[in-house]
């Protein structure tokens, strides 16, 4: 095929790439297209209008999905560990029966940095210190809110129990009796106690409404929504609800040792929703979540789905060789096994240390996270499953790589072209690939396909356009998949170009 200029007139900020691929008129291959676009960095511009701010919940909500999708481990072991530092200035971890005690390690932080041979090197054991006693410290707060929120359940089944008892005292003698009794086992005052308790019942009602998950993973926010109670009424508590399952579906597949915290307040710590974080289906009206296979069997009653986290090439195809390949210009570069980014012109290295470009950190050079703050949900719009955005994603920010089998020559399937100056080739995610593979059309998306070269090969990337949290990941698939589909577009949007009956 040869390359021909596009016709389409760019809009806004990030422009419509400037090649696109002819293809044999007489056949529909419904391929989607790659487009080369540039994402500058720009300051934003702080709008003189009153601009309403994320509620208390709202940031309640995303904090909670941070925590989730981020790297903090919430091992119970982890409050276990005894920090020492050995004779020779390096730092040693043992394992001790002993509660964690932040006494014991005190003491040893400043040797740790005096003893050690070099900045670098101390710095190095200070990050390993500080993220061992962070994760500990994490572990021991979840314990602390679960623990507060089932000592108020059981501080009503208290109540209730000496109210059955002696029904000669009214209901609130004996809540006073109950309080009191805390009161001396706790060793602090009525006043203490009262004002304790008012944020413990918010922790309470936070878990009856999300379960125990919103508050082992919640953030620092919570203490505020639970202690002032701003927004804190029956719709707060709808929306939480309509979490509770896909909250365990994130916690589980993505932190398998995290219910065994939950033993201390007398659950079960068996996982409901084990396995990939993109196997299971939520909804958004709380239901039960799905397993994806059962979510296409009604097309596809073979369907099976291998989720891989780096694409494969078809060796059937190409062989040993990549197509992707693209080798840089300079071969002095080359020679001494140095990569030089094509947009910052800075060095690439798998190796964080040696890596000088951050161009996509989230993706390339950099620690990843566990998973992409996304989860794949069933539409209503009848899409069938889609993705949504957990927490926002800036303009220019990477949403994934799409990954799939890197093949060419498919036809009358949903692919993805990709060309380089050597070789055309598709990247197909009918039966492997990643969560991309769920992300809808949209004649107005947020979201964009741009490919980004790390290591000297290729990648497609979906790169966000501002993507806000809560809203589903869309991306436009192009005039080459729509010419000649006899299929409606179902984006609804305002600007959709491709709206028609489908007969």
């Amino acid at each position: 095929m040869r390359l021909r200029a596009s016709s389409r007139k760019g809009t806004g900020g990030l422009r419509v790439g400037t090649q696109v691929f002819d293809e044999d008129a007489t056949e529909h291959q419904r391929q989607m297209q790659v487009e080369e676009r540039t994402f500058p960095k720009r300051r934003k511009v702080a709008s003189e209008k009153f601009v309403f701010q994320p509620s208390t919940l709202d940031k309640l909500i995303v904090g909670i999905w941070e925590q989730v999708h981020g790297s903090i481990n919430l091992d119970p072991e982890a409050i276990f560990d005894q920090f020492q530092v050995a004779p020779n200035g390096g730092m040693s971890i043992q394992k001790s029966a002993n509660t964690f005690s932040p006494h014991q390690v005190a003491p040893h932080t400043n040797t740790v940095v005096a003893q050690s041979s070099s900045a670098v090197d101390a710095f190095s054991q200070m990050n390993v210190f500080c993220r061992k006693v962070t994760q500990a410290s994490r572990v021991c707060r979840s314990i602390e809110i679960i623990v507060q929120a089932r000592w108020t359940e059981l501080f009503e089944e208290q109540v209730q129990a000496r109210a059955s008892a002696d029904s000669s005292i009214s209901s609130t003698k004996h809540r006073k009796a109950v309080f009191m009794e805390a009161c001396r086992d706790f060793g602090w005052s009525e006043k203490e106690l009262r004002n304790k308790i008012a944020i413990w019942k918010g922790y309470k009602d936070v878990k009856d409404a999300a379960g125990w998950a919103a508050l082992v993973f919640a953030g620092m926010g919570i203490y505020r929504f639970c202690k002032y109670r701003v927004g804190f009424d029956k719709e707060a508590m709808r929306r939480l609800r309509y979490l509770r399952k896909r909250l365990e579906v994130a916690a589980d597949t993505l932190h398998p040792h995290w219910r065994q915290l939950l033993t201390i307040v007398g659950d079960s710590e068996a996982l409901k929703y084990p396995g990939h974080p993109h196997e299971w289906v939520v909804n958004e009206d709380g239901s039960d979540p799905m397993p994806l296979r059962q979510t296409y069997l009604h097309h596809d009653p073979f369907f099976s789905f291998e989720h891989i986290d780096e694409s494969i090439v078809d060796e059937s195809v190409w062989g040993c060789e990549d197509p992707r390949w693209m080798p840089q210009q300079n071969a002095v570069t080359r020679a001494n096994g140095i990569f030089l980014c094509a947009l910052c012109n800075e060095q690439q290295s798998d190796e964080p240390k040696e890596n000088s470009c951050f161009c996509f950190p989230s993706l390339f050079g950099c620690v990843k996270r566990k998973s992409p703050p996304i989860q794949v949900y069933r539409t209503a719009e009848g899409k069938n499953n889609g993705l949504t955005a957990l927490t926002s994603f800036e303009r220019g920010a990477a949403v994934g790589e799409l990954i799939g089998l890197i093949t060419k020559g498919v036809r009358h399937l949903d692919v993805m072209e990709g060309a380089t100056p050597q070789a055309q080739y598709q990247i197909w995610q009918g039966r492997m690939g990643n969560y991309t593979r769920f992300a809808n059309h949209s004649c107005k998306a947020n979201a964009q396909s741009s490919t980004f070269t790390w290591l000297d090969t290729q990648r497609v990337i979906l790169v966000s356009k501002g993507i806000e949290a809560g809203s589903e990941i869309t991306v436009d698939y192009g005039d080459k998949y729509w010419a000649g589909l006899d299929k409606a577009c179902l984006c609804g949007e305002s600007c959709c170009r491709y709206r028609r009956d489908v007969r």
